[in-house]
């Protein structure tokens, strides 16, 4: 009896994962438009994971269009329409805006999420719903990590602000720094302006390029703003907040199919490559503000 009944639950389970397979394979699929300069930016085997992962999370297919790099509005829409017939969602990356509006045109209906919007970016784009960086939330983050990088070797801030520069984004930043107990005012420094490297920064923010400081300090722990591969990157890169399509992509796809109007606010990623904390405390707590505790 006992080898009856374990045949047959083993027979129950064997037709159970085929029921979802096929299930899976019948819901309609998520299309999502890329080019080659973000996936060879982003890493191919990285783009890979991320499709599987996001398929498996979403429990639909997720179908990648590549284009080239500057693609037309008509050639952008009409690979987003061959992809499939009847999406559940499309979405498209900022810079292909135009067609994603001609996609819309051509298929009314289908729900189209557009990646990566400037704040205001979209007002007159129609059916389109906007998908953006949560600014506030990103910076307040990359404020609480940074606070505990520096509290930990004793020094202060460095912020290479890019267009996260401006003051209510700098005061979601400041607040982070506070709520981890750190009150010492940070060194924000702008595009275009030059800086001299000096002791005392314990850690830095980078959210526009500053290669010439990480090459003559390389052993400061720097929080990094990218869509960059974190494989690639340098060991004094400890985090990385990524607001790439893909740390968008999941949530898009859920928000689009809620009722509501608007742009529509992801916080990033933040991804910590593996084997550069290796003080066992602070990676705890980093790990709890990046899970949001």
């Amino acid at each position: 009896m006992g080898l009856k009944r374990r045949t047959l639950i083993s027979i129950l389970l064997l037709l159970a994962v085929l029921g979802l397979a096929a299930l899976f394979r019948l819901r309609a699929p998520v299309v999502m438009v890329v080019d080659e300069a973000f996936t060879g930016l982003y890493g191919a085997r990285r783009t890979l994971i991320k499709q599987v992962e996001t398929s498996l999370k979403l429990f639909r297919r997720l179908r990648l269009v590549p284009i080239a790099e500057g693609a037309s509005a008509d050639v952008a829409a009409f690979a987003a329409a061959e992809a499939a017939a009847g999406p559940y969602a499309v979405l498209f990356p900022y810079r292909y805006l135009p067609g994603a509006r001609r996609y819309g045109e051509q298929a009314p209906g289908i729900p189209i999420g557009v990646l990566g919007t400037p704040p205001g970016g979209g007002a007159e784009a129609g059916d389109l719903m906007f998908i953006e960086a949560d600014r506030n939330t990103d910076l307040y983050r990359a404020g609480s990590c940074a606070a505990i990088f520096a509290r930990s070797g004793g020094g202060g801030v460095l912020f290479f602000t890019g267009e996260t520069g401006n003051q209510g984004l700098r005061q979601a930043f400041l607040k982070g720094l506070m709520d981890q107990g750190f009150e010492n005012p940070p060194l924000f420094v702008g595009i275009g302006e030059t800086y001299t490297p000096s002791e005392g920064i314990s850690c830095v923010v980078m959210a526009a390029p500053a290669e010439t400081y990480l090459d003559d300090n390389p052993t400061i722990p720097t929080i990094l703003f990218s869509w960059l591969d974190p494989g690639i990157t340098p060991r004094e890169i400890k985090l990385i907040i990524d607001d790439s399509p893909w740390a968008q992509a999941e949530a898009a796809v859920k928000l689009l199919h809620q009722p509501g109007s608007g742009p529509l606010f992801v916080p990033s990623e933040i991804l910590v490559p593996g084997g550069r904390i290796r003080d066992v405390e602070l990676r705890r707590r980093i790990k709890k503000v990046i899970e949001g505790g």
